[in-house]
Formats: structure tokens, sequence, C-alpha cells
């Protein structure tokens, strides 16, 4: 971990420049208990989207991210300081509306977020939850 809670994790040739930003900032030192609440948080914004969809919205590939955190954090997996860091990062970057590709209007919203987890979950050695997304 850097000081401050940061994990330190190399995305170079794994997350675009803007994802890798996004992504660092929101990788913050998480507890087990508070790492454990955020089920909520991403069984919510699936929710959320499924309400707010727009025609572009891809509502399966939120899904599918969704229900891939929501398995993770189920898992009963006794995760790191760093892997806790990391799965928050993906976390926060997924329940991001405005990121590198808006959620709501491009049908390629939810690939940026697909990403970010992927590479959070690769890292942490757990790919066995990735998301792949049709396409």
């Amino acid at each position: 971990m850097e000081p401050g809670g940061k994990p330190t994790i190399d995305l170079q040739d794994l997350l675009h420049p803007d994802e890798q930003r996004r992504f660092r900032r929101l990788c913050l030192a998480t507890s087990p208990e508070e790492l454990a609440e955020l089920m909520a948080v991403v069984e919510l914004h699936v929710e959320q989207i499924r309400e707010n969809a727009s025609p572009a919205t891809d509502v399966d590939a939120a899904a599918l991210i969704g229900d891939s955190l929501c398995r993770l954090l189920a898992s009963g997996i006794d995760f790191d300081d760093e892997a806790r860091a990391q799965i928050r990062g993906a976390i926060e970057y997924f329940v991001l509306t405005e990121d590198a590709d808006g959620d709501f209007e491009d049908v390629l919203g939810f690939d940026d977020d697909a990403r970010v987890l992927n590479t959070a979950l690769e890292r942490i050695g757990h790919s066995e939850f990735s998301v792949r997304l049709a396409g």
C-alpha cells in the first residue's frame, strides 16, 4: 500500500489512462465490514440503472457486472488490505455514471466498468469472477 491507503498497482497496458487515473483515485483503504456493506450499494445501483435506462443503456452488461461484484463479495474470501482497496475501487468506478464512457448514453457505456473490474480481479487473483460482455 502507498501512504494514504492507496494500493500500489501497475495498471499500464491494462486500462486506458483515464480509467487508470479514476480507478487509482477510488481504491481506498476499506475494512472487511465496509466491503461487505458495499453489496447493497451495488444492488441499488443495478436497480437504478434498470429504472433509469435509456434505449442506449446496456442493462444486461450492468447486471453482469453487478452480479459479478455481488458474487465476489458473498464468496467468503478473506481479502487482504490491497485486495479490499482494489475491490472498492472497482465498485466505486461501477457506480460512477459519468466515467470514461457514459453509462446511460452509450451502448458501450459499461465496457470500461467491465475492464476496470476484470483488471482488479486479475490483480487480486480472482479472475473466476471476471465479466465477459457480448460484442
